[in-house]
Protein backbone atom coordinates (compact mmCIF):
# COMPACT_ATOMS: atom_id res chain seq x y z
CA UNK A 1 0.00 0.00 0.00
CA UNK A 2 1.32 3.48 -1.48
CA UNK A 3 -0.49 6.99 0.56
CA UNK A 4 0.16 10.35 -0.36
CA UNK A 5 -2.06 13.34 0.48
CA UNK A 6 -5.55 12.88 -0.33
CA UNK A 7 -4.49 9.17 -2.45
CA UNK A 8 -4.30 5.29 -1.58
CA UNK A 9 -2.53 2.70 -4.21
CA UNK A 10 -3.12 -0.78 -2.95
CA UNK A 11 -1.94 -3.60 -5.15
CA UNK A 12 -5.30 -6.33 -4.54
CA UNK A 13 -3.87 -9.79 -4.79
CA UNK A 14 -7.18 -11.23 -6.59
CA UNK A 15 -8.04 -13.26 -3.40
CA UNK A 16 -11.97 -13.10 -2.51
CA UNK A 17 -10.72 -13.18 1.28
CA UNK A 18 -8.95 -9.92 1.01
CA UNK A 19 -11.89 -8.23 0.19
CA UNK A 20 -13.57 -6.76 3.00
CA UNK A 21 -9.84 -6.13 4.50
CA UNK A 22 -9.23 -3.57 1.84
CA UNK A 23 -12.92 -2.14 1.92
CA UNK A 24 -11.83 -1.45 5.39
CA UNK A 25 -8.52 -0.09 4.68
CA UNK A 26 -9.89 2.74 2.01
CA UNK A 27 -13.13 3.78 4.07
CA UNK A 28 -10.53 4.17 7.57
CA UNK A 29 -8.98 6.37 4.77
CA UNK A 30 -11.40 8.15 3.94
CA UNK A 31 -12.46 9.06 7.38
CA UNK A 32 -9.07 9.79 8.93
CA UNK A 33 -8.19 12.10 5.80
CA UNK A 34 -11.44 13.82 5.82
CA UNK A 35 -11.80 14.30 9.84
CA UNK A 36 -12.62 18.07 9.92
CA UNK A 37 -15.03 17.59 6.94
CA UNK A 38 -16.45 14.11 7.37
CA UNK A 39 -17.84 12.44 4.74
CA UNK A 40 -21.55 11.40 5.15
CA UNK A 41 -22.48 8.06 5.77
CA UNK A 42 -24.57 7.47 2.10
CA UNK A 43 -21.50 8.54 0.29
CA UNK A 44 -18.99 5.89 2.58
CA UNK A 45 -21.66 2.88 1.90
CA UNK A 46 -21.65 3.82 -1.89
CA UNK A 47 -18.02 3.34 -1.48
CA UNK A 48 -18.48 -0.19 -0.04
CA UNK A 49 -20.48 -1.05 -2.67
CA UNK A 50 -18.33 0.40 -5.41
CA UNK A 51 -14.86 -1.07 -4.11
CA UNK A 52 -16.70 -4.34 -3.08
CA UNK A 53 -17.56 -4.98 -6.93
CA UNK A 54 -14.56 -3.73 -8.43
CA UNK A 55 -12.69 -6.32 -6.24
CA UNK A 56 -15.16 -9.41 -6.85
CA UNK A 57 -15.09 -8.86 -10.52
CA UNK A 58 -11.39 -8.64 -10.45
CA UNK A 59 -11.60 -11.74 -8.92
CA UNK A 60 -14.18 -13.27 -11.14
CA UNK A 61 -13.06 -12.04 -14.57
CA UNK A 62 -9.35 -10.11 -14.93
CA UNK A 63 -8.11 -13.96 -14.95
CA UNK A 64 -4.66 -11.78 -13.26
CA UNK A 65 -3.08 -12.80 -9.77
CA UNK A 66 -3.51 -8.69 -9.09
CA UNK A 67 -4.82 -5.51 -10.05
CA UNK A 68 -4.32 -2.22 -8.47
CA UNK A 69 -7.07 -0.08 -6.45
CA UNK A 70 -6.25 3.84 -6.46
CA UNK A 71 -8.74 5.83 -4.26
CA UNK A 72 -8.03 9.95 -4.51
CA UNK A 73 -10.07 12.80 -3.31
CA UNK A 74 -10.58 16.29 -2.46
CA UNK A 75 -13.16 18.88 -1.43
CA UNK A 76 -14.94 18.12 -5.15
CA UNK A 77 -15.20 14.66 -5.44
CA UNK A 78 -14.39 10.99 -4.58
CA UNK A 79 -12.33 8.65 -7.80
CA UNK A 80 -11.70 5.10 -7.60
CA UNK A 81 -10.07 3.50 -10.13
CA UNK A 82 -9.38 -0.45 -9.95
CA UNK A 83 -6.77 -0.94 -13.17
CA UNK A 84 -5.02 -4.39 -14.45
CA UNK A 85 -3.94 -6.39 -17.62
CA UNK A 86 -6.59 -8.98 -17.66
CA UNK A 87 -8.99 -9.94 -20.38
CA UNK A 88 -10.63 -6.93 -22.05
CA UNK A 89 -14.39 -6.07 -20.95
CA UNK A 90 -17.28 -8.28 -22.97
CA UNK A 91 -21.03 -7.48 -22.51
CA UNK A 92 -23.76 -9.13 -23.63
CA UNK A 93 -26.16 -6.89 -25.74
CA UNK A 94 -29.74 -7.56 -23.04
CA UNK A 95 -32.26 -7.99 -26.25
CA UNK A 96 -29.92 -9.87 -29.00
CA UNK A 97 -27.02 -11.80 -26.62
CA UNK A 98 -24.62 -10.47 -29.05
CA UNK A 99 -21.08 -10.54 -27.15
CA UNK A 100 -19.22 -6.88 -27.32
CA UNK A 101 -15.50 -6.57 -26.48
CA UNK A 102 -13.19 -3.82 -26.17
CA UNK A 103 -11.83 -2.53 -27.94
CA UNK A 104 -14.32 -2.22 -30.06
CA UNK A 105 -13.37 -2.84 -33.98
CA UNK A 106 -14.89 -0.53 -36.72
CA UNK A 107 -16.39 1.71 -34.18
CA UNK A 108 -17.68 4.65 -37.19
CA UNK A 109 -20.34 6.11 -35.24
CA UNK A 110 -21.39 5.95 -31.24
CA UNK A 111 -23.10 2.54 -29.92
CA UNK A 112 -25.14 2.65 -27.47
CA UNK A 113 -26.97 -0.56 -25.99
CA UNK A 114 -28.76 -2.17 -22.57
CA UNK A 115 -26.65 -4.88 -20.84
CA UNK A 116 -29.21 -5.23 -18.07
CA UNK A 117 -32.34 -4.40 -16.61
CA UNK A 118 -33.58 -5.35 -12.86
CA UNK A 119 -37.53 -4.10 -13.68
CA UNK A 120 -37.15 -0.58 -12.64
CA UNK A 121 -33.74 0.27 -13.84
CA UNK A 122 -32.41 -0.37 -17.30
CA UNK A 123 -28.35 -0.82 -17.36
CA UNK A 124 -26.69 0.46 -20.68
CA UNK A 125 -23.40 1.61 -21.91
CA UNK A 126 -22.51 4.50 -24.49
CA UNK A 127 -19.17 4.32 -26.19
CA UNK A 128 -17.77 6.76 -28.37
CA UNK A 129 -14.31 5.69 -28.54
CA UNK A 130 -13.16 2.22 -29.48
CA UNK A 131 -11.38 2.19 -26.22
CA UNK A 132 -13.66 2.95 -23.75
CA UNK A 133 -17.58 2.89 -22.56
CA UNK A 134 -19.58 4.97 -20.04
CA UNK A 135 -22.02 3.13 -17.98
CA UNK A 136 -25.93 4.98 -17.29
CA UNK A 137 -28.96 3.87 -15.84
CA UNK A 138 -32.31 5.06 -16.79
CA UNK A 139 -35.25 4.20 -15.33
CA UNK A 140 -37.91 2.49 -16.63
CA UNK A 141 -41.50 3.69 -16.62
CA UNK A 142 -43.85 0.83 -16.82
CA UNK A 143 -42.38 -1.94 -13.86
CA UNK A 144 -41.46 -4.85 -16.39
CA UNK A 145 -40.60 -8.23 -14.34
CA UNK A 146 -37.28 -9.51 -15.80
CA UNK A 147 -35.97 -13.02 -15.45
CA UNK A 148 -34.32 -11.76 -12.14
CA UNK A 149 -35.68 -14.40 -10.16
CA UNK A 150 -34.03 -17.09 -12.13
CA UNK A 151 -31.17 -15.66 -13.09
CA UNK A 152 -29.36 -12.60 -11.95
CA UNK A 153 -27.10 -11.58 -14.95
CA UNK A 154 -23.46 -10.88 -14.08
CA UNK A 155 -23.76 -7.86 -15.26
CA UNK A 156 -25.69 -6.95 -11.98
CA UNK A 157 -23.09 -5.49 -10.28
CA UNK A 158 -22.31 -3.00 -12.80
CA UNK A 159 -25.42 -1.92 -12.33
CA UNK A 160 -24.94 -1.53 -8.74
CA UNK A 161 -21.68 0.33 -8.98
CA UNK A 162 -23.22 2.50 -12.03
CA UNK A 163 -26.07 3.45 -9.34
CA UNK A 164 -23.70 4.39 -6.26
CA UNK A 165 -21.47 6.56 -8.80
CA UNK A 166 -22.15 9.84 -10.23
CA UNK A 167 -20.01 8.68 -13.40
CA UNK A 168 -18.75 4.98 -14.03
CA UNK A 169 -16.85 4.59 -16.99
CA UNK A 170 -14.07 1.60 -18.49
CA UNK A 171 -11.15 2.35 -20.62
CA UNK A 172 -8.56 -0.10 -22.63
CA UNK A 173 -5.23 0.49 -23.28
CA UNK A 174 -4.17 -1.26 -26.32
CA UNK A 175 -0.79 -0.25 -26.06
CA UNK A 176 -0.25 -1.35 -22.51
CA UNK A 177 -3.28 -3.93 -22.53
CA UNK A 178 -4.46 -2.08 -19.12
CA UNK A 179 -7.82 -2.16 -18.28
CA UNK A 180 -9.75 0.75 -16.12
CA UNK A 181 -12.42 0.99 -14.21
CA UNK A 182 -13.46 4.37 -13.01
CA UNK A 183 -16.06 5.68 -10.54
CA UNK A 184 -16.84 9.21 -9.58
CA UNK A 185 -18.80 10.36 -6.48
CA UNK A 186 -19.14 14.30 -6.76
CA UNK A 187 -19.20 15.37 -3.22
CA UNK A 188 -22.58 17.86 -2.86
CA UNK A 189 -20.34 20.84 -1.64
CA UNK A 190 -16.78 21.98 -0.23
CA UNK A 191 -18.19 20.58 3.51
CA UNK A 192 -18.55 16.92 2.75
CA UNK A 193 -22.04 17.03 3.37
CA UNK A 194 -25.27 15.69 1.61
Amino acid sequence: MKVEAGKINIVFKCDREEIPGIVNLCLDHIRKETHVKPVDLLTLAKLKWIITELLTNAVKHSGMEECTLTFEHDTEQLVLEKEDTGKPLMLFENNSGKVITWPLSGLSEPLEFQIYHNGTDSLKVRSTEPDGAAFFVEHLDDVQMPGLLIDTSEHFGLLIMTKASDEFTYTYDPILKTNRFRSIIYLKNSDYEA
